[in-house]
């Protein structure tokens, strides 16, 4: 993937105290709650291995558009903070990368060749459980904590949390596994391994008379990361942190790393989520339906996934071996797992022989989100929401949805994995085209009820170049998709495949389209789309990843300005974890999850390849002040138009004697995201007993003058029993086509007896 794209940092204003927030230094270590607004985490020192600590805080960077020379897309009115009403507020959390770093199907052998092939292996992947609970913790005490407040001081609360893909590093069940539990505050087991005599002499990657490496223990580490288990001499690339610096060794990147005895060991133990408050939905990114997020899932690689076969190989400068005839078979499509074997038998150092499991099955789609579909909630963490015309004619296969959690605001999401899966291609995105025309439908009916739009995907426009069809991988009605994951099993053409020049041609049509937010590149950048006409356009949010340096992830708001602008508002977040790390030395035995989450980012900063000073002058991913915390501003697409979307009536049970009578009160609410005053608006009532009575009639109107966007009216009719009034009568208001209910139920009146 490109991790970072430099770009000259635009002439903006940096706002400083911007809608109340203060912008102060929290004390090192305290960083729950805490958004880089106030704080932001810094090294320590500037030579060798560093740790981190905290540092001045970074204000809003205000941005219309035209920074470049391009044509502004809004216009910041003084004065909009005291007016803006709050549309939507959400988390997007972005590629987790969660990898079972113990898996044979990892491709470890090919990081020391650098170039495309640096996400190969991270040297603090193990922890990326713990880290994700840390960024799940933190999205959690923001929910009700919005770090920019709407007129009044208003905190709006929490919408939902989207995650844009890459939640799985390698395509596995178990890894998708986990980020269900996460998610959903369930214990996670990131230990993986089992006993192999089941395997042994049955699974053809687990031929007979193999010294499986911990057989009678697979809950510890078995990986490249423990120098013991090494089939060759002394292993140097790869960082052990039981022995960080071994003998001798020509490359070694990690020479003045600290050691942390028993932390892959450490890493493995399950630990209790913390899980998300609020509603959390997923998109698919390149890593969750494709192997390494590049190829196709098939039959081999599934095979090399459950087997006990671990292909690994030190930079070639040590080993003596190169890597080719490694890469050469997985670059394959029609590699067999006879190839695999002939390696082995002519070259044993090639390999490690770990414990199976065969919970490291390949996950199709469509399995996927039947995962995701299987818990309690009812939208099925997005997936709930893909329309049954999608679902029938894909047979099961389409992942797009579209939501809308408050009126007035369109969602979107998309799945631009590039399925065809070809290494070293589709590792970018587009869309097939029966996914652009459902996309293009969709906005054109947002476009008609006159809501806001919002897209979601793992790649961003620029990131979609895979021209690779669907039909690249086998079809599922030539293999056995539970032996071949990754075939196709969408039986629609999927050509002409749309890239992001497409997509974006077709977005400048529908004004109503405002941002595109997205992950992918590991890196915090924002763009601005302008329509050709430059009368519209909308906002590229691409955020950085946990899984590499800067490790952080993006609250987003959006504002209706009420003076023809929306602010939206994008603030970027630590995970939770302590900014102090544990020091070089400390036993991992008794490091808590919220240590190993601190460890994990401090590992992300020094990683040779991918770290935050191995980019030059910006450090990797961060972007430079106008990607990070900002408000983005544009014209409001929106036609005038009011909202009439809640009628209430109290009290909504009443006892009411017979000849007397009561107040009714309605209250009718024109949403805070309407574009219009309500005005005239009807509002009926009806009694279904003719003898309780609505301002003395059985049917009543009542014509409210006007109400305010984000306002309510309070009306109150009289309601009257009378003298011979019996039973139960309901009580009906209607306003807008929304309606409430007050039931009445008539106590008889009693006779007076005559005295004699």
């Amino acid at each position: 993937m490109n991790r970072f794209r430099n770009k000259v940092a635009a002439a903006l204003v940096a706002v400083l105290g911007l809608m109340g927030v203060a912008i102060a230094q929290a004390a090192t270590g305290d960083n729950t709650g805490v958004s880089t607004v106030n704080q932001r985490i810094v090294p320590d020192s500037s030579a060798g291995f560093n740790f981190l600590t905290t540092g001045p805080g970074e204000g809003y960077t205000v941005r219309d558009g035209s920074e470049e020379g391009g044509v502004a897309l809004g216009t910041a009115v003084p004065g909009r903070e005291k007016r803006r009403t709050s549309l939507s507020y959400f988390g997007q959390i972005t590629d987790f990368q969660l990898a079972d770093e113990e898996s044979p199907l990892r491709v470890e052998f090919l990081d020391p060749l650098g170039g495309a092939f640096t996400s190969a292996w991270r040297p603090g992947e193990a922890l990326n459980p713990q880290e994700e609970d840390a960024m799940i913790r933190q999205f959690n005490a923001f929910s009700t904590k919005p770090p920019s407040l709407a007129k009044g001081g208003v905190k709006p609360k929490m919408d939902f949390v989207m995650n844009t893909g890459d939640t799985t590093d390698n395509n596995q069940y178990n890894e998708a596994l986990w980020n269900l539990e996460l998610v959903e505050g369930k214990t996670v087991n990131p230990g993986t391994g089992t006993d192999p005599s089941a395997a042994v002499g049955k699974n053809p990657l687990c031929p007979t008379g193999m010294n499986v490496l911990n057989a009678n223990d697979p809950s510890k580490y078995t990986g490249v990361q423990d120098r013991d288990l090494w089939p060759a001499p002394t292993m140097g690339y790869f960082w052990d942190p039981d022995q960080p610096n071994p003998g001798p060794v020509t490359v070694n990147p990690f020479t003045d790393w600290p050691s942390y005895p028993g932390l892959m060991d450490r890493a493995q133990r399950p630990f209790k989520a913390t899980g998300l408050k609020v509603p959390s939905y997923f998109v698919f990114g390149n890593h969750d339906n494709l192997v390494q997020g590049n190829g196709w899932g098939s039959q081999i690689f599934n095979q090399i996934a459950t087997g006990c076969l671990k292909p690994i190989n030190d930079d070639a400068a040590n080993s003596g071996r190169s890597t080719s005839p490694l890469l050469a078979l997985v670059t394959n499509p029609n590699f067999t797992a006879q190839d695999l074997l002939t390696i082995r038998s002519n070259t044993p150092d090639y390999f490690m022989e770990v414990p199976p499991d065969p919970d490291r099955h390949l996950v199709s789609k469509k399995e996927a989100m039947d995962l995701y579909r299987s818990t309690s909630k009812s939208d099925g963490h997005g997936f709930g929401f893909v329309d049954k015309a999608s679902r029938d004619a894909s047979n099961g296969y389409a992942s797009y949805y579209s939501f809308s959690p408050r009126p007035g605001v369109r969602f979107i999401s998309i799945d631009t994995t590039s399925e065809g899966g070809q290494v070293l291609v589709s590792d970018k995105g587009n869309l097939d085209d029966p996914q652009f025309q459902w996309l293009e439908a969709q906005i054109q009916k947002a476009t008609t009820a006159n809501e806001l739009v919002v897209l979601f995907s793992h790649h961003a426009p620029v990131s979609m170049t895979a021209d690779v069809p669907d039909e690249n991988a086998k079809s599922c009605t030539v293999v056995d998709p539970k032996e071949a994951p990754g075939c196709d099993g969408d039986p629609r053409q999927s050509t002409p495949i749309h890239l992001g020049d497409d997509v974006v041609t077709m977005l400048h049509k529908y004004p109503n389209v405002v941002a595109w937010v997205a992950g992918h590149s590991h890196e915090n950048e924002i763009t601005p789309y302008p329509a050709p006409d430059g009368q519209s356009g909308f906002w590229s949010v691409r955020t950085a990843a946990l899984a590499d340096w800067p490790k952080q992830n993006r609250l987003v708001q959006i504002f209706d300005d009420r003076d023809g602008n929306l602010s939206i508002f994008g603030t970027v977040i630590d995970q939770a974890a302590g900014v102090d790390a544990p020091a070089d030395g400390t036993s991992a035995a008794n490091m808590s999850t919220d240590d190993l989450a601190s460890l994990s980012r401090v590992i992300g900063y020094n990683e040779n390849q991918t770290g935050a000073e191995a980019c030059g002058s910006i450090k990797c991913g961060e972007g430079t002040p106008g990607d990070r915390n900002v408000e983005l501003l544009i014209k409001d697409p929106r036609k005038p138009q009011a909202i009439v979307n809640k009628v209430t009536v109290g009290p909504k049970k009443r006892k009411l004697k017979a000849g007397k009578k009561f107040k009714l009160t309605i209250k009718v609410t024109n949403f805070i995201t309407a574009t219009a005053d309500a005005k005239k608006v009807k509002v009926s009532i009806k009694s279904s007993n003719k003898r309780v009575k609505v301002k003395g009639k059985k049917k009543a109107k009542v014509v409210i003058a006007k109400i305010q966007p984000g306002k309510t009216a309070t009306v109150k009719v009289p309601v009257r029993a009378l003298g011979k009034a019996r039973g139960k009568a309901k009580i009906t208001v209607t306003a807008a086509g929304k309606k409430a209910v007050a039931n009445v139920k008539v106590i008889k009146k009693k006779k007076k007896h005559k005295r004699h």
